[in-house]
């Protein structure tokens, strides 16, 4: 007698190796999937993860006879810093400038002195007696106002030390590298599963399953199994590159991040066979995911913090299936968290997974309208 174990999951097997191989003999698909990442996080960490040269510093000077007379000396004779003077009129007009700003709001009209030292000088700090003023919030401006007060202490003889120490789990790579990941895993199981349906409308593959003995619940399993069983394969290459390349290392349980990773990948999965449940053409599967993808991949806290939206926009964002996944997979992978401390996020994630089934399990297209 034959054993009915595998009986049972021979279609599931069956429906996952179709879904599987093709991906697999096609090069510039594997190309696609492990190249552009990589490639992605190369460029990132190099443009917005700084380096360890000092750039030179351009300080524009106010009521210059009132600032620290050593302190100006020290600026003037460092190679790294270029020093320009206003006089009394323009000091005067430029500090109430600055004084009457909005820190939320833009100065609206810049004076004719502002404009000019905005594009020709581009300085870093706006230097008063008492204070200090930067137009740009970046890396760059931090450091340029923390050399000049180490210009300053070393001019008073004092002594201050100041160094940048890395954390494993709080540096910038760390904070990108999950990103990257739920971007990949946003790419294959949105467009890739939504297109792969519509695809095999399209030829007809509903109709001959209905002479098949598979039952339609086998399709919907065995191609959500076959991305995950592609995303899992994926998502080790890419970590054991990340860890080759950029130093990245999981600092939480691999247990906690599986099951994050393996619920936030299903919902994903599930949004994507919801944006092919009726579609009857690939361009249209392709523009609905499209118009999905790229706000969940700019609302999602990918490439820029959503702690910097406003209140209610990151409350509604918060909500995001691609959001919670990725929240919660960086709170388990950089900072060890465990799952009680992202159920908020796996509670979204259940739930949203549960609502894409049912209205796919009500709305899925099998041709039968058609047949």
């Amino acid at each position: 007698m034959h054993n009915a174990t595998p009986a049972k999951l021979y279609p599931f097997w069956q429906l996952m190796l179709i879904n599987i191989r093709p991906f697999f003999r096609d090069r510039a698909v594997l190309l696609w999937t492990f190249g552009l990442p990589i490639l992605i996080a190369l460029l990132l960490i190099q443009a917005f993860s700084g380096g360890s040269h000092m750039t030179p510093v351009n300080v524009v000077v106010m009521h210059e006879a009132k600032v620290d007379a050593a302190w100006l000396k020290a600026m003037r004779q460092d190679p790294l810093v270029s020093v320009t003077s206003l006089n009394q009129p323009e000091s005067e007009a430029l500090e109430q400038t600055f004084i009457d700003a909005d820190v939320e709001q833009p100065i609206e009209h810049p004076s004719d002195l502002l404009r000019t030292l905005q594009s020709q000088l581009r300085p870093q700090v706006y230097l008063t007696p008492n204070s200090m003023f930067s137009t740009h919030n970046s890396d760059e401006t931090l450091k340029a106002r923390n050399y000049l007060m180490h210009l300053k202490a070393a001019a008073q003889d004092q002594e201050v030390h100041s160094s940048v120490i890395s954390i494993k789990g709080y540096r910038y790579t760390d904070w990108l590298i999950p990103g990257i990941i739920v971007l990949q895993i946003l790419g294959l199981a949105l467009v890739s599963v939504a297109n792969s349906l519509v695809s095999d409308r399209q030829n007809g593959f509903f109709k001959r399953m209905r002479l098949s003995p598979f039952k339609r619940r086998d399709y919907i399993i065995g191609i959500v199994l076959a991305r995950l069983f592609l995303l899992v394969f994926q998502m080790i290459i890419l970590f054991v590159a990340f860890n080759l390349l950029f130093n990245y290392s999981l600092q939480g349980s691999i247990i906690n991040i599986v099951a994050v990773m393996t619920l936030g990948s299903f919902c994903i999965c599930m949004l994507g066979v919801l944006v092919g449940a009726r579609s009857q053409r690939v361009e249209v599967s392709s523009g609905i995911s499209n118009l999905l993808y790229f706000p969940l991949m700019f609302l999602s806290g990918i490439y820029f913090d959503t702690a910097n939206f406003p209140d209610l926009l990151r409350e509604i964002v918060s909500y995001l299936p691609t959001t919670a996944f990725l929240d919660a997979l960086r709170l388990v992978a950089n900072e060890g968290a465990d799952l009680a401390s992202v159920a908020k996020q796996l509670y979204i994630l259940a739930a949203t997974s549960i609502v894409f089934f049912i209205i796919v399990y009500l709305c899925f297209d099998w041709g039968d309208e058609k047949a």
